[in-house]
């Protein structure tokens, strides 16, 4: 059974759970494990990211879009290019509370950038959840929507009421532009506003990557 959870909720009875924060959470842990980075490690706060130290670890992340003082880097994946070799601690708004939320066997982080990578892997796997981590306790489109295109690429006929929903809106939206998708949902819009409209256009890139965060000791790494 593929099931789609459109805002996170506890969860610990899942053998296999797939976390999605397009904008920007699970962009940024793919793409840091993609350019080197040891792990992340996804914190609640901001107080207990900055109790980390080391001499290799990054503390990074943001609230309400932008990047606490103090911290290294924000939470945009184009911020992580250079982490070759770096432990990431990263605390956000929606992503890392979600990922908290979320106590299963097997729990992966999955946007557009590793869509297939993702899909490959989900594969052999009879039950999924795909949690979206939604925007401040509100449904995230951008979020709903990628949930929907793992869905597809499944093409599995055992889907809950919700992962319909989300595949039916992916089956609308899959050759339109997707940049120009993103860039309508309301998170989207409070990030134009920060002058982030460029991870936007790069959170939007499918496929760029073909590796897959697995959580494993309280920190992602690549599966």
């Amino acid at each position: 059974m593929i099931d789609v959870l459109f805002l996170p909720k506890h969860i610990s009875h899942g053998k296999v759970c797939v976390v999605v924060d397009v904008l920007r959470a699970t962009s940024t842990i793919v793409t840091a494990l993609a350019k080197g980075a040891k792990y992340v490690m996804p914190v609640a706060s901001v107080a207990q990211a900055k109790r980390t130290k080391g001499k290799d670890i990054l503390i990074c992340g943001e609230r309400n879009g932008i990047k606490p003082k103090g911290f290294h880097l924000g939470n945009s994946p184009q911020e992580y290019f250079d982490v070759k070799g770096k432990e990431i601690v990263l605390t956000t708004t929606n992503g890392t509370k979600a990922i908290s939320m979320i106590h299963s066997q097997n729990l992966y982080a999955s946007c557009f950038l590793n869509l297939h990578a993702t899909v490959d892997l989900l594969k052999d796997h009879e039950h999924v959840t795909v949690v979206c981590s939604g925007q401040e306790g509100k449904v995230a489109y951008e979020d709903v929507l990628c949930a929907g295109a793992i869905v597809y690429e499944l093409d599995r006929k055992d889907l809950t009421d919700g992962a319909k929903i989300a595949k039916q809106l992916w089956k609308q939206a899959k050759n339109m532009e997707l940049s120009a998708l993103l860039s309508e949902s309301q998170h989207a819009q409070e990030l134009i506003e920060h002058n982030f409209l460029s991870d936007i256009e790069f959170c939007a890139q499918l496929d760029l990557y073909n590796i897959v965060p697995f959580f494993s000791q309280n920190r992602f790494v690549i599966a």
